[in-house]
This record gives C-alpha cells, structure tokens and sequence, in this order.
C-alpha cells in the first residue's frame, strides 16, 4: 500500500529517558511531547555519492552501522536473512514502536525529485490507534516553512514485494530524515535493498586497485596513460604508480600467456545501479577477428542474479596499439613509444539492462588474446518517475 502526505510536525515519544521518533496528525496521548528529530539522529553513516550522484543510499540492511535505532515499548529491531542472498532488517512490535533512522545528505537531495524503494514482507501488521499508526518507510524534511512527510504505510500481510514512493525536496531543505519501521501497532515487517535516488545522472569512476595484478611495464609497453582519461565525457581514473599503487592494470591469461590469472582474483566493487558500464582496454596481440570471447565479465546483482557480457576481438576490443575504430571499441588513448610503434586503448559499452543494484563486477579470460583493462566507470541514468498517491487519496484510503 502506498501513501504520501503532508501532516502536521512531527512528534516524538518520550518516557524514561527512551526517544522514538513519531508522524502524527496532532494526536493526543498521555506521554506524548513535542521535539524536533533532527537532533536525534546517529551521527554515523554510510558513504554515500557525492551530490552529482543518482544513488544518495544503497543499503542492504545487513548491519546498522549509520543507523539510530529507536524502539519504545514492547518492539525490537534485529537483523537477519530471508534467503541465502538476501539480508534484512526484522522490526516487530506488540503495540509498541520501533524505527532504524538516518539521515540524508542534503548536497545530494536538496531541490531533487528523489525516489525510494525497498523490498517489504508483513506478518500481520494490525493498525494501530491512528491512521498512520502502521509499518512504514518515511521520510520527513523539515524547511523553514515546517516538515513536511512523505511515506509508504503497510498493513496486513504480504510476501516481498516492492515498496516505493517519491517526494520533491524544496531547495531549502534543512535536514532530511529516513525511518523504517512499526509505529504504535502490532505485526512483524522485514525490509531490505533500501534505495534512495535523486534526479541526477551519476558518473562513477570504479577502484581498480583491488583486482589489478600487473604493472604495464610487465606487457612490454613502453608509454602508458596516467591521471585520468577523457572520452566522451566520460572519466577513467588510471592506477597512478607516482601515486603508490605497485600495480597499474588488469591482465588475464590469452594466447603466449597461460600464466597469466584465468579471472579476477576479487570483485570491484559497484554498489550501485548501473545503467551503462564502460570498460577501458586493449587486447595484447589481439586478432582482427576472433569467434569465441577473448573475456566474459559479469555484473553481481543485489538480488542474487547475475548478467554477463561476453568480448570479442574485432568488435569489443582491439588490440593494443591500433588505431581504428570497431563496432563497440572506440579509440580513447593512444601515443608512440621511442620507436614509433603505436599504444592505444578504447572504450567498450556494456548496457546490463537492471534495474537493480550491482554489487561488484568480475572478469574471466576464454580464449584468444589477453585482455589488459585499465579501468571501469560506471554511468547511472536518473530513475524512471513514477506515479505516488496525492495527499487526498492517501487520507482516503483504508
């Protein structure tokens, strides 16, 4: 079920020294007091992009590490797994409350149209006094105008599915606030793969650090880009030696090299939707034309499934050194050694065509050529709009 309002401030419990954040529409209970929640938020977080980014959070909520958890009365938050790939949150309560809190960079949602979704299961959530007395993912933004509330209510039980909505962060937002959980009902909700998302395109040059194996000095290549490569708009950070880094690049096993590591001895890490991956490398002593892959990468979902991209000599990657253009390999770098001989390296785009988060990216040699990957950036579009309930369908709604 999904709702999204406006209500008045926001109000907080308060008994025994035990905080608990609350959206209410002027209720009236015995212990309840006015304050504002923005002070009572954990001051530990997830990194997060950088303003530019679509992705402002990715959590699989397999810790709570940049989370505040709340809880009052008899309601507890813990951590567990539904299935082997998936981690969640548990939040249950027997007429109590209990909310995971954090809050949101505001760089990276100030005057944004930002999307939220996560994967829901109920157990018998039971409506507590109020109407918005539910399971539920909220968000409140307080402005110098008030806060305002934006939110999913959950009741009743359903298996996992999808849970989203959107809000429009004015300009002069002061702080941004981020709660899952149970207020003042009974049931038990699991969430997991919680992701917030603004308007904005993101370009995120990936770490190589971690999977490269090899210095290029190694490949017998005499000159080498540095600093960060432009194509297209499109940055590639290079593995700067001058910088500390005792390796430049990734090499696999090919043809005169079976040596050579077959795959990727640890995956780089994504976190992150990817819209398009672009890959920047060359083939050592690579084939005008080759039928079987010379690599096959594989995109790491957040849900357990994988997607894979298979590279061909002559339409994927060229080889090191030449000069022309290929059907899905662009020239992006090229210079001459002390010889003349040419060194070059392009660009491949891969679409994965998912709507879900990446968790990490692989690479595996097959056969032909060795290839030799010198970086990885990742492109995530802005997310599709979708429709939310306006505030007087919410208030009508059961």
């Amino acid at each position: 079920m999904l709702r999204r309002a406006l209500a008045a401030p926001l109000l907080l419990y308060h008994t025994d020294g035990c905080v608990e954040s609350r959206k209410s529409r002027q209720r009236s209970f015995p212990t309840l007091k006015t304050y504002n929640p923005f002070l009572l938020v954990a001051a530990l977080f997830l990194p997060v992009p950088s303003a530019s980014a679509a992705t402002v959070l990715f959590c699989p909520l397999d810790s709570v590490q940049g989370w505040s958890i709340r809880t009052m009365g008899p309601a507890k938050v813990s951590l567990g797994r539904s299935a082997p790939a998936m981690s969640c949150a548990e939040i249950s309560s027997q007429g109590g409350t209990a909310f995971l809190t954090r809050e949101l960079p505001l760089d990276a949602v100030q005057g944004c149209h930002v999307a939220l979704s996560c994967l829901a299961k109920c157990d018998d959530i039971v409506r507590g006094p109020q109407l918005s007395s539910t399971a539920k993912v909220h968000l409140a933004v307080r402005t110098p105008r008030g806060i305002e509330h934006h939110h999913a209510w959950l009741t009743g039980t359903a298996e996992w599915h999808r849970e989203a909505f959107t809000a429009d962060v004015p300009a002069d937002a002061q702080q941004v606030v981020l709660s899952i959980g149970l207020e003042a009902c009974r049931g038990r909700a699991l969430f997991s793969r919680l992701l917030v998302q603004n308007d904005r395109q993101r370009v995120y040059p990936l770490k190589l650090a971690e999977a490269a194996n090899a210095d290029h000095a190694q490949l017998g290549l005499e000159v080498f880009p540095s600093g960060t490569v432009l194509w297209q708009d499109i940055p590639f950070n290079m593995l700067d030696q001058a910088a500390g880094n005792a390796v430049d690049c990734l090499r696999l096993r090919g043809m005169d090299h079976a040596d050579w590591p077959v795959r990727t001895t640890v995956s780089i890490k994504v976190n992150s939707p990817a819209t398009t991956i672009y890959i920047l490398h060359g083939a050592l002593q690579g084939q005008p034309r080759n039928d079987s892959p010379c690599a096959i990468w594989t995109a790491h979902f957040a849900d357990g499934q994988e997607s894979t991209f298979s590279i061909f000599e002559g339409r994927d990657i060229g080889p090191i050194g030449g000069a022309e253009n290929l059907e899905n390999w662009q020239v992006a770098w090229r210079q001459q050694d002390a010889q003349g001989r040419g060194v070059s390296f392009g660009v491949t785009r891969w679409t994965p065509h998912c709507d879900v988060p990446v968790l990490g990216l692989s690479c595996q040699a097959y056969q032909g050529a060795s290839p030799v990957v010198l970086a990885v950036t990742v492109v995530e579009a802005p997310p599709t709009p979708r429709i939310h309930v306006s505030d007087a369908e919410a208030e009508d709604e059961p």
